[in-house]
């Protein structure tokens, strides 16, 4: 039998539990791994998570599916047909009219799928513009791909090119900075560095002796333009913030480590402290954006020049203004702008910083209550249960036994009769009484009479 009690205030703890994710990358040969995860093959794919190596896929939910949906064709039977009434999915209306919904597949397991019916609530896929949402007509279906992956990215910039795509208007006169057309991250990202001067002033973006956002052919700071490497992580892979004092970036030639990065003051420099008498040990080579995922990698200075280990410097072709090892070329292998190598392999470690909100519940089962139960077994099987039936009425036992499984010293008599039952089950409900979450436990607990039990049930929201 089930029993509802409302949570009192004090039933109630709401807690914020703070982790720490682990997140390493390995960039070698025009690839990337995760968390040394290998690319495991499957059945119909090379890679059974749907995602290339590297990159995290939101919500795992093509495991090893292939083919594809033509959602274009089902839309378009559907769509002008006294069966298809705008508020049901062309598979729907596929089922409804006897098509084969197979016949849309390309492949035998094709990927998951999203769709969304145009309606009056306007809600609609992000990668939907707003103005082509007005124009389509309303009941057409919209629809989105999985899998969505993401993982990091290297961009170069480079100090010959600008870092801006200037209109049309603005490309006759070049001296003059564009403030429209195409704005790159690290245009974007000119106001955040510059914010946080108040903590490190190497997060300027001029300070008199180069300027991230110039190029060497556009007044007035041509003279300071510099080359930059800049590195995105997205928030799925750390969550809330990367942590201070994590960031570690090593830079390995032919399998020997010739540098290394660390943010050790936990500002936001990334300081060269690897490996014993590297060049420029001490130097700060970039920064660290710890809420905005981002880190800008300045540092030009030439890894193997006067190295204890390789001796002269070595000479390698990274696709960018210089082909030795630094640290504007790190993980430059992943880049659009270079083919891969293979002597030169970079990693990167750190720790995100994620809060989760949980809800911690106490639900208490009081003396003298859950008690009773309606399972069948709760009654002795002896005893008869139904006394008669017809078209008059249903009639019940009520003086049915309940099955007595108190334990006794002895093993033919039973001990004296106390009324048990077991508690398997707790489920939460709203305040409409929906059912919104069941705790189990690991062995069903023994409720009597005079006991009373109190369940610790804790809840991510």
């Amino acid at each position: 039998m089930a029993y509802i009690f409302k949570f009192k205030q004090t039933d109630k703890v709401i807690n914020l539990v703070r982790t720490y994710p682990r997140v390493s990358f390995a960039f070698y040969n025009g690839t990337a791994s995760y968390n040394n995860q290998f690319k495991l093959a499957g059945q119909f794919t090379s890679s059974i998570l749907g995602a290339p190596e590297g990159y995290l896929s939101l919500y795992d939910q093509n495991i090893d599916r292939k083919g594809t949906l033509s959602f274009n064709d089902a839309a378009t039977q559907a769509i002008g047909t006294d069966d298809y009434d705008g508020d049901r999915d062309p598979f729907g209306f596929a089922v409804a009219t006897g098509i084969d919904p197979t016949t849309f597949y390309d492949g035998a397991n094709p990927r998951y799928a999203t769709f969304k019916v145009k309606d009056g609530t306007r809600i609609n896929f992000k990668t939907v513009s707003r103005n082509e949402f007005n124009l389509t007509v309303g009941g057409t279906p919209f629809f989105n791909y999985y899998p969505l992956t993401s993982s990091v990215q290297k961009i170069y910039y480079s100090p010959l090119a600008p870092r801006w795509t200037p209109s049309a208007l603005e490309a006759s006169e070049p001296e003059v900075p564009a403030d429209t057309g195409s704005i790159s991250y690290l245009m974007a990202l000119a106001n955040t560095l510059d914010y946080y001067q108040i903590l490190n002033p190497k997060y300027a973006v001029n300070d008199g002796v180069r300027n991230l956002t110039a190029s060497s052919g556009v007044s007035p700071h041509a003279a300071l333009a510099v080359e930059v490497g800049l590195l995105t992580i997205p928030t799925i892979f750390y969550g809330d913030t990367i942590k201070k004092g994590t960031v570690d970036l090593k830079f390995f030639v032919t399998g020997t480590l010739v540098g290394q990065l660390k943010d050790i003051n936990r500002n936001g420099s990334l300081i060269q402290v690897g490996p014993s008498g590297s060049n420029y040990s001490g130097s700060t080579a970039g920064v660290v954006l710890y809420n905005e995922g981002f880190i800008v990698l300045t540092g030009s200075h030439d890894l193997t020049l006067g190295g204890s280990v390789l001796g002269p410097s070595h000479v390698e072709s990274y696709g960018t203004s210089n082909n030795f090892p630094n640290w504007i070329n790190f993980a430059q292998t992943i880049s659009s702008s270079v083919a891969p190598t293979t002597t030169s392999a970079c990693t990167m470690d750190f720790s995100g910083s994620h809060k989760i909100p949980t809800l911690m519940l106490f639900a208490t089962a009081p003396k003298n209550q859950l008690n009773h139960s309606n399972n069948p077994t709760y009654r002795d099987k002896s005893s008869v249960l139904l006394v008669t039936s017809g078209s008059t009425g249903y009639i019940q036992n009520n003086k049915a036994l309940i099955k007595n499984t108190v334990s006794s010293s002895y093993n033919d008599p039973t001990g004296s009769f106390q009324k048990t039952t077991y508690i398997s089950k707790v489920g939460i409900y709203d305040v409409n009484k929906n059912l919104i979450a069941i705790a189990k436990v690991a062995t069903p607990v023994k409720k009597l009479e005079e006991r009373e039990l109190t369940f610790k049930l804790k809840l991510d929201m």
